[in-house]
């Protein structure tokens, strides 16, 4: 009979954190917060013109149903997500994902409601001119938008 070899490889990455001297930790967080900032500009500028896109996409709206446009709308504000976060605006951020489900559902279904298309492009805007950090300030706008959603919830089968 054979005798049973256990072989512990060395991984690199355990030798290198084993190793004296490197980057501290909050010279990572220093660092990561510059590289942070120096995106955030590059969102903000990125979060402007897909709002300026979601303006001009609304001004094509009728008032009836027009699926390929809410699939482009669609296309436009799931470009939104994660922008509003990089530059801190977490209830922007909430409202983008909200718009995103409003635009699911009406595409989903068929139906059409183009205010409240209109309520969350104008809410995009306010929270969009809120400085970071009065997510507070944002909650009666957010629960207002999570209302405009509930109306075209999609009831299940089961």
């Amino acid at each position: 009979m054979s005798a049973v070899r256990i072989h512990r490889p060395k991984y690199a990455l355990a030798t290198m954190l084993r190793k004296p001297g490197g980057t501290t930790v909050a010279q990572a967080v220093e660092q990561a917060t510059a590289n942070l900032e120096g995106l955030q500009e590059a969102g903000s500028a990125q979060l402007d013109a897909g709002l300026a896109q979601m303006d001009a996409l609304f001004a094509r709206y009728g008032d009836t149903f027009d699926r390929d446009l809410v699939a482009e709308h669609y296309g436009v504000a799931v470009n939104l997500i994660g922008l509003p976060s990089l530059c801190g605006l977490d209830a922007l951020e909430n409202a983008a994902h909200s718009l995103c489900d409003l635009l699911d559902r009406l595409g989903t279904t068929g139906r059409w409601d183009r205010d409240g298309v209109r309520v969350h492009i104008q809410a995009l805007r306010l929270l969009r001119n809120l400085p970071p950090g009065t997510d507070a300030v944002a909650e009666p706008v957010l629960d207002g938008l999570r209302k405009v959603r509930e109306r075209h919830a999609i009831q299940s089968s089961n």
